[in-house]
């Protein structure tokens, strides 16, 4: 069973919804899921998932969330090599 990660920082409430539909999915496919926000997850608690969903809203010129997202996965980049990754 592969686990899953869905990490996510909405600020309207939509990302939070695909969010929430994306680890839905994963469950309903036999998927061990968490589902986070940004700011309760760690960078280092990547290591221990399989997969690793990011969503954010699209800022400006359709780029990640700069307050908290961005960040987070600029230090997470280093850290997901051989992991399969989706960003929604």
């Amino acid at each position: 069973m592969a686990k899953v990660l869905v990490v996510y920082v909405t600020t309207t409430g939509n990302t939070e919804k695909m969010a929430n539909v994306i680890a839905d999915a994963a469950k309903g496919a036999g998927a061990d899921v968490t589902l986070k926000t940004v700011g309760d997850a760690s960078v280092d608690e990547l290591a221990g998932y399989d997969v690793i969903a990011f969503g954010s809203p699209a800022m400006g010129a359709e780029v990640l969330e700069e307050a908290e997202m961005e960040p987070f996965f600029s230090e997470a980049e280093g850290k997901i090599s051989g992991k399969k990754v989706a960003v929604f």
